[in-house]
């Protein structure tokens, strides 16, 4: 056997960590792989782990498989030695296996079935296991025919991406309330409600219906809690659903009531419970983030992202665009190191004063001054909806819109507008022009009136003079016409000075 000089290495130790791990939409038999790695030290293979949070043919266990990439350099078949391990928050080794002597051909598979038991890893001995709802795994491979030594650190980081959401229901005169008071909510991709019923045995209790949610969605659970007198939760439950759950109609009790009928004085001050609700949902979407030498973006399987010393600014290349955006985007709804609470009147978003003041001088204006907001730790916007200052507040992290329609185009611009955030505005100002229609054209002439647009006032007055047959002829010109008055004149004495200078 060759011997190893002090500075060469023998094998290579892979780092994956997987956040936001326990919200994972994966079923039984569904997996996800980590980002591809170079292993140098044996010949260059490329490799990559297999992770079945949900178990293979077992639900019971979780499985890790260590699979070697197909499309890689290196023999048609190589003998390793490797090691799988999870690991606690302060890196030490809470569950290993090791395999010696694995054949592996070009591709190749080995691994565990029956790595952990699934309960013990996201129930019994979840803090250990996953510490801020991360998994970390280890994997070290090392040839067969010599001892591991020095191995060559890689790492990996992959991010379930999660939206998540709270609220707080207040339901006043609990004590005698009927049954069948709702209470709707609605997010950009779900809308479900909060009923208070009745059971056979005359007992209330709280119920969540789930009324639609767009296809996209692939997971979706619902935490509930009270808050007593002294302002301290007590957890009610968490309702988990995937896919296959949401496709039928989706009844789940939350609490029944006679513990807090029975403790008024503690869950019911001045006969008012608080509901604290949270939700968290997933599109499927999974957000990779590299650091490390030799770790391999799945999109670009040919660049290794190499490591990068933080202290060193100067050499470093210029961040990908992309990736800035999400990483923002993850910091606004994931609320990491969040400051300052946006509080409409169903939902609170937690934001960074520094973003907010970034881009907008009249958020700048309120933390900077000795005004409430910046005392309170909160902002309280009322005259928009949940839609809208969502919207709003994931533009200013991201620069991006999602999805945008007629009606949530125009209800952005107004709050652009209010906060002044030009860019936004010139956005949604582009958006109802390409859009504008003879049923909308009056919709949008009173919008930019009201905000002393003149670019886009002219632009929808030009709009009519050109469609002038559809949106004279139509109900909603009839109806500005009552409404709007000096608006209509001001379009109608445009129409007639066009006639008599091009007859």
């Amino acid at each position: 056997m060759a011997t190893k000089t002090r500075d060469e290495t023998s094998g290579c130790t892979f780092q994956w960590k997987i956040d936001n791990i326990s919200h994972c939409w994966l079923k039984k038999g569904e997996m996800i792989d980590s980002p591809r790695f170079i292993a140098d030290a044996l010949e260059g293979t490329k490799w990559f782990l297999r992770l079945y949070p949900s178990g293979y043919a077992n639900e019971n266990y979780i499985c890790f498989y260590l699979r070697r990439e197909k499309d890689c350099v290196g023999p048609d078949f190589i003998n390793v030695n490797y090691q799988i391990a999870v690991l606690d928050k302060d890196g030490s080794v809470l569950k290993e296996r090791i395999e010696l002597k694995c054949r592996y051909r070009k591709p190749g598979s080995y691994g565990f079935c029956e790595y952990e038991e699934r309960e013990k890893v996201f129930v019994t001995q979840r803090d250990a296991f996953l510490p801020k709802d991360s998994l970390t795994v280890q994997c070290t491979i090392w040839n067969a025919d010599e001892k591991p030594a020095k191995p060559k650190h890689l790492y990996a980081r992959t991010v379930f991406k999660v939206n998540r959401r709270n609220f707080m229901w207040k339901i006043d005169k609990f004590s005698t309330l009927k049954s069948g008071l709702k209470n709707k909510f609605k997010d950009s991709l779900i809308e479900f409600d909060l009923v208070l019923n009745e059971g056979l045995d005359f007992e209330k209790k709280l119920v969540l219906n789930i009324n639609s949610f767009e296809e996209s969605i692939k997971y979706f659970s619902f935490k509930a809690s009270t808050v007593d007198s002294k302002g301290k939760k007590e957890y009610c439950g968490t309702h988990e659903y995937f896919a296959d759950d949401l496709k039928g109609e989706v009844l789940s009790t939350l609490l029944f009531t006679k513990k807090l009928m029975e403790n008024k004085s503690r869950y019911l001050t001045n006969d008012v419970l608080s509901l604290y609700c949270e939700y968290v949902y997933s599109e499927g979407t999974i957000l990779y983030e590299h650091c490390g030498y030799g770790v391999i973006s799945p999109d670009t399987t040919n660049e290794v992202v190499e490591s990068r010393n933080i202290h060193d600014i100067g050499n470093q290349e210029a961040l990908n665009p992309a990736m800035l955006v999400n990483d923002l985007k993850f910091m606004y709804n994931d609320a990491i190191f969040s400051d300052m609470n946006i509080r409409t009147l169903t939902r609170t978003f937690p934001v960074h004063k520094a973003v907010l003041s970034a881009r907008s001088p009249v958020f700048r204006s309120m933390f900077s001054n000795d005004m409430k907001e910046k005392n309170s730790g909160h902002v309280d916007i009322t005259d928009f909806e949940d839609d809208t200052i969502h919207r709003m507040l994931l533009y200013m992290y991201t620069d991006s819109l999602e999805d945008l329609q007629f009606e949530s185009a125009s209800n952005l611009y107004v709050s652009a507008d209010k906060y002044q955030i030009p860019s936004l505005k010139c956005r949604c100002c582009s958006f109802l022009k390409d859009n504008l229609s003879p049923t909308r054209a009056c919709e949008v002439l009173i919008l930019a009136d009201q905000h002393q647009d003149i670019d886009l006032k002219c632009f929808v007055q030009d709009y009519i003079l050109e469609n002038y047959k559809d949106v004279f002829g139509s109900e909603e010109w009839k109806d500005f016409m009552d409404t709007h008055l000096k608006l209509a004149a001001d379009v109608m004495y445009r129409f007639t000075q066009r006639k008599i200078n091009d007859p």
